[in-house]
């Protein structure tokens, strides 16, 4: 349900409820309410989309700032953060001229939004945080009716490949460490690669009954909202509780000191990502 804004003149507030959540959304330039109804729609159907992973937003109250930016890149949204310090806080540096469609067929928000699926994360395991989302914005775009499953998956290769190609000798912990002006592509691309194997591995084993998002549903129940800062050790030491046999600390003890990039392709390959995990559920287009 969306709460139209109340004045007929320009506005700079306006709320959006979904299951479970509201929406708080501050546009930093005062914009036309019709206007504001079409953005915070967009923005519900967002959250929305991430609420499908476990049938209900990460959490209760969420604020979000569209801020104006038009540094001319042909994109709708410039830039995108998510803020822990006071409150849940999702930047999205936006255009906020351009027709409501484009910023459909964006993946910005959809990726902002997914970090709330995570507590916040320790910095020096930073590509879980960066990668479970990056993988997630593809899989929900998907599963929306914004991209084919093939688009899908193919935006996943690419995104892989240039996380291989991104300094090799680095391990992801040594990559999170060294930042993201050197190794931002082993930072988001090898946590998306994790994601999608412990994905597949879940469901293969389980015929579909267990599966990534089962288990952040089972966190979500758990352990959300976390007032904590959570180790990647901590975190997948967690969800290996919530499952029948481990996955994730296998994983992470495989992948997260190792240099070089996950073994992607067997998985990225297997009929369960067409099929299951990109296969359309809504579409808000």
């Amino acid at each position: 349900m969306l709460l139209a804004p109340c004045a007929e003149s320009a506005t700079s507030y306006a709320e959006a409820e979904l299951a479970g959540a509201t929406l708080r959304i501050d546009f930093t330039r005062p914009i036309d309410p019709s206007r504001a109804a079409e953005l915070s729609g967009w923005l519900r159907d967002v959250a929305a989309s991430v609420a499908d992973v476990s049938g209900r937003f990460p959490v209760p109250d969420v604020r979000v700032r569209i801020i104006e930016s038009t540094r001319g890149d042909g994109t709708p949204i410039s830039f995108g953060r998510v803020s822990r310090t006071d409150g849940l806080v999702v930047d999205l540096f936006v255009d906020p001229d351009r027709p409501v469609a484009e910023f459909y067929g964006d993946w910005e928000a959809t990726h902002e939004f997914s970090h709330l699926l995570l507590p916040r994360i320790d910095v020096r395991q930073r590509w879980i945080s960066e990668g479970f989302a990056s993988y997630y914005q593809n899989v929900l775009m998907a599963r929306a009716g914004h991209y084919e499953p093939l688009e899908a998956i193919d935006k996943l290769a690419q995104g892989f490949e240039r996380g291989r190609a991104s300094s090799p000798a680095l391990s992801p912990n040594e990559a999170a460490l060294a930042g993201l002006r050197r190794a931002r592509y082993k930072i988001y691309w090898s946590g998306a690669a994790i994601a999608l194997l412990a994905d597949v591995e879940l469901r293969q084993r389980s015929g579909d009954a267990e599966s990534l998002d089962v288990v952040l549903d089972r966190f979500q129940r758990c352990c959300l909202p976390s007032g904590r800062r959570w180790s990647g050790r901590a975190l997948f030491q967690q969800f290996d509780r919530l499952i029948e046999e481990p996955v994730f600390m296998p994983l992470y003890r495989r992948y997260a000191d190792s240099p070089g990039f996950p073994d992607f392709e067997d998985a990225l390959n297997n009929d369960i990502v067409e099929k299951k995990i990109f296969a359309v559920r809504t579409s808000t287009n």
